[in-house]
């Protein structure tokens, strides 16, 4: 046998190329089982999602006529809400109207006393000038009875905040006589 360069050149070629085809075969094999097992696997997962996919659907079916009567109800509700919202405006302004009723009778009030007072303190200094009697006692009594003032404001003025108004409680033994009286 003659062994040239050439023929040992082809005999390696040969064996490379089996080794090569054998080597091929057994990545084949190998990754048939793989994609076998993937497979096995994915179908396993499908039939265990299978279950849960159909409950969602059913649930979701449920779930539509309920989405069905959500928005009639939202605008029920924001119309309710815009309603309350206005009584409230509404209710701001009474109050506020009543707060500037309290204090336009309170000012009453305080001027009523002023005149009480004053006409007290001119009868008083009439008796005086008749009788010659020194007016000290009597007119600091009637002086001190009539109310202080608070930076030009009757010491009962209503708050002038028209948002609160605050009421002092009534007993109830007031409130029976005032009805008494009526």
């Amino acid at each position: 046998m003659n062994l040239d360069p050439l023929t040992i050149l082809l005999m390696v070629l040969v064996v490379v190329a089996v080794w090569a085809v054998v080597e091929l075969a057994l990545t084949i094999r190998k990754a048939r089982s793989s994609v076998d097992e993937i497979t096995r696997t994915a179908n396993d997962t499908i039939e265990q999602v299978q279950p849960i996919i159909s409950k969602l659907d059913g649930a979701m079916d449920d779930l539509q006529p309920a989405l069905k009567q959500a928005d009639p109800l939202v605008a029920k509700v924001d119309v309710a809400l815009d309603g309350a919202s206005v009584s409230i405006s509404q209710l701001n302004e009474i109050l506020a109207d009543v707060s500037s009723v309290s204090g336009t009778a309170a000012g009453v009030t305080e001027t009523v006393s002023q005149v009480a007072s004053s006409a007290a303190s001119s009868v008083s200094n009439m008796v005086n000038k008749i009788t010659g009697k020194e007016p000290a006692d009597a007119q600091r009594q009637i002086e001190g009875a009539s109310a202080p003032q608070l930076e030009g404001k009757p010491k009962h003025a209503a708050p002038e905040s028209p948002a609160y108004v605050t009421y002092a409680p009534v007993k109830a033994e007031e409130e029976t006589n005032e009805k008494d009286e009526d």
